[in-house]
C-alpha cells in the first residue's frame, strides 16, 4: 500500500485487518512473542474478535467490548513478568502496523490511546502485582520441557 492509497481507519473491518497484521508481527517477535506462544494459552481466532471489539469501542464509539483488560494482563504477569520494555515493544509493533496500512486522525488517536494504555498497564502491574520472583532484577522465563 503506498502512502497515497492509505486511508484512515473507518470500519470494523479496517481494525480487523490492522490487528491481523499486528498479531502476525507479535507472534514471531523475539521480545514479546513468547508471551503468546509459550506463557498463555492463546488462540488468535478467539482473541481477535475481543481485541477488535476493544478498538472498535475506542475508535468508532460502538459499545461492544466486554472484558477485563487489566485482569488478563495481571494473570500473564504472574507467570512471566511484563515490564515497561515489553509494553514499549508492543507499542512499537502496533505503531508500525498502523503506519504500514493506514493514515489519518483515527490512526493518530489509536497510537495515542495505545501509548496511554501501555504506560498505565506497565505502571499498574509494577505497583499492584505480586512480587513474582522474590528477588530484584530480571526474571528469567524457563520454558517447560515437553
Amino acid at each position: 500500500m503506498t502512502h497515497n492509497s492509505k486511508h484512515d481507519i473507518r470500519h470494523r473491518r479496517d481494525i480487523e485487518t490492522l490487528l491481523e497484521h499486528f498479531y502476525a508481527q507479535v507472534l514471531s517477535d523475539d521480545i514479546i512473542g513468547f508471551y503468546f506462544t509459550d506463557i498463555m494459552s492463546f488462540s488468535l481466532t478467539q482473541h481477535l474478535p475481543k481485541v477488535t471489539d476493544f478498538w472498535v469501542q475506542q475508535l468508532l464509539s460502538e459499545r461492544v467490548y466486554q472484558g477485563e483488560l487489566f485482569k488478563r494482563h495481571q494473570e500473564i504477569h504472574r507467570r512471566a513478568a511484563l515490564s515497561a520494555h515489553h509494553f514499549q515493544r508492543w507499542l512499537y509493533l502496533l505503531n508500525t502496523s498502523i503506519d504500514s496500512l493506514f493514515c489519518g486522525p483515527r490512526c493518530d488517536a489509536m497510537k495515542q490511546r495505545a501509548k496511554a494504555i501501555a504506560q498505565s498497564m506497565a505502571t499498574a502491574l509494577a505497583e499492584r502485582a505480586e512480587d513474582i520472583s522474590g528477588e530484584p532484577g530480571v526474571q528469567i522465563y524457563n520454558k517447560p520441557q515437553p
